[in-house]
């Protein structure tokens, strides 16, 4: 529900910017709404190895890693 409400937003943004920000601003929110999905996989992992793995790909959005 989160992603879709961000995913709406940033569209909005990008289809009609105003300045710079606001492609920035779309860009920030879905990065944050990666960062959202990842941290809700990490609390409600199965496993501990799902939880790692989560953790291990939070550890990369914050360091800006590509391709994750």
């Amino acid at each position: 529900m989160v992603t879709t409400k961000v995913e709406r937003l940033a569209s909005v943004l990008e289809e009609l910017p105003r300045t710079e920000a606001d492609l920035e601003a779309a860009k920030m929110l879905r990065h944050l709404g990666r960062v959202y999905e990842v941290a809700y996989e990490m609390v409600w992992a199965k496993s501990h190895e799902h939880s790692k793995a989560a953790y291990v790909e939070m550890i990369d959005l914050i360091k800006g890693k590509q391709g994750v």
